[in-house]
């Protein structure tokens, strides 16, 4: 259990879950009532996607208690602020490689080559067959593209084709 021992009325979050988060996650700082939250979220869900041994389909920034809340609370929160960091991004459907996981593509991953579960990898080359399992060698992402697309920003970061 961690300890808190001040609270802010900015909290900067500089910490990620690594796609996992639930009860054992526990809050590392506090915001008071009315505070501020400042974090840069991840960008996009496919690398973690793709990536075998990250232990979740998407990033998730580490969370922050409020003072005085308790589970069950409802609390609202505003969105003051979204910049966008990327000046291309690529999304699309995805469809699951059935060979490359257990019960679950996000969350129960393996080498289809060797059956490592959650395999360390490594990139080589580009494009869908490039997440490779350094023990084997073989293409262990465990989703691929079924229709893709690519968002280009212009250089402000306001409109997008």
């Amino acid at each position: 259990m961690s300890v808190i021992t001040e609270v802010k009325d900015l909290v900067e979050v500089h910490r990620y879950t690594r796609g996992l988060i639930g009860p054992s996650t526990e809050p590392d700082q506090v915001v008071r009532p009315g505070g501020r939250v400042r974090t840069v979220s991840p960008p996009g869900c496919w690398g973690p996607m793709i990536t075998p041994h990250f232990v979740g389909g998407h990033e998730v920034s580490w969370p922050v208690g409020v003072e005085g809340a308790k589970v069950g609370d409802a609390i609202a929160i505003t969105i003051e602020r979204v910049r966008i960091r990327s000046l291309a991004t690529s999304s699309g459907t995805m469809i699951t490689k059935e060979a490359a996981f257990g019960s679950d593509p996000f969350v129960d991953r393996k080498c289809p080559g060797c059956g490592t579960a959650w395999p360390e990898t490594r990139v080589e080359g580009t494009g869908e067959g490039a997440i490779r399992c350094v023990t084997c060698g073989e293409e262990c992402s465990p989703f691929g593209f079924e229709e893709g697309y690519t968002i280009v920003f212009d250089d402000d970061r306001v409109v997008g084709v």
